[in-house]
């Protein structure tokens, strides 16, 4: 998983700009910046959190921080059709935007709920989401202080959005992604670039400098979960991708991911899921 770092400091609070891209590339990562994201146009899959949906036109989404998330174009838009775009907005800005006033006064606590509860991704759909879309619209074309106000006028509004839903389930843990701890930084990077492999926990021992039981424990004080069922999970989550954006039968899968057997990887994907991989494609594909 990628650390997006972005252009957000002290000068520059908020970004919003337009998009119109052949499809969407930026692989599977994260950001401490909350973002919001408009799909004016365009088909395909959408991962936040713990969650794998369909990229539905006109609909938007709210990203709290560090939440990893991905989006990927339908299998069309790799085929050269110049005529396929994916088209829309994004707005980002700063975790800590507003904080004393977000986090303190009464009238902004509609907002504090939204972005609290964005720690696992919000969908607000369309067609119902018609005056929020106005406002994302709105907020590329103005800058200083009438786009920070915008913004906040845009939370509002999202905060009051009745038919908002949460996109994570209530099982995702954001705290399984602590950057800020150095030795936890090391070894989680190198368990994301190498989780479809075979990881030996002494390997992440040593990367933290910690003797293995020593850094077993430590990391689960972190995170909440063995070092094992850490890996597990990036793993099933990269089955469930695979499993409903590519053609890849089950073993091809099984063996992407870095299980070792199919037996093994039914065992771990229905622990994690409550159904078999085959079950879930069903289901997603229903």
């Amino acid at each position: 998983m990628k650390h997006e770092r972005l252009s957000i400091n002290e000068h520059l609070p908020v970004i919003a700009r337009f998009y119109d891209y052949e499809r969407f590339t930026y692989p599977w990562h994260f950001h401490r910046e909350y973002e919001i994201i408009y799909f004016a146009g365009g088909e395909g899959f959408r991962f936040v959190a713990d969650s794998t949906e369909m990229i539905r036109p006109g609909d938007i989404i709210l990203i709290g921080s560090n939440v990893p998330h991905y989006t990927r174009s339908a299998e069309k838009y790799y085929a050269g059709d110049a005529s396929l775009r994916v088209k829309g907005a994004v707005i980002q800005f700063a975790h800590d935007f507003m904080s004393f006033a977000i986090g303190n006064y009464t009238d902004m606590k509609p907002i504090r709920e939204l972005l609290k509860t964005a720690d696992r991704g919000i969908h607000f759909p369309a067609p119902a989401n018609t005056g929020l879309v106005d406002r994302v619209m709105e907020l590329p074309t103005v800058k200083g202080v009438e786009r920070m106000a915008r913004l906040l006028l845009l939370l509002d509004k999202m905060a009051h959005f009745r038919q908002q839903r949460t996109l994570g389930t209530p099982h995702f843990n954001l705290h399984i992604f602590p950057y800020t701890d150095n030795r936890m930084e090391k070894a989680l990077r190198y368990i994301n670039r190498n989780y479809a492999k075979n990881i030996k926990l002494n390997d992440l021992a040593a990367i933290a400098s910690m003797n293995t039981s020593a850094f077993c424990r430590y990391f689960k004080g972190k995170s909440g979960k063995s070092p094992v069922s850490y890996i597990q999970e990036l793993r099933v989550d990269y089955a469930c991708r695979l499993l409903t954006s590519t053609g890849l039968d089950i073993l091809q899968i099984c063996i992407e991911c870095g299980f070792n057997t199919p037996s093994h990887f039914n065992r771990v994907f229905k622990r994690n899921t409550r159904l078999t991989p085959t079950e879930y494609k069903i289901q997603f594909l229903k």
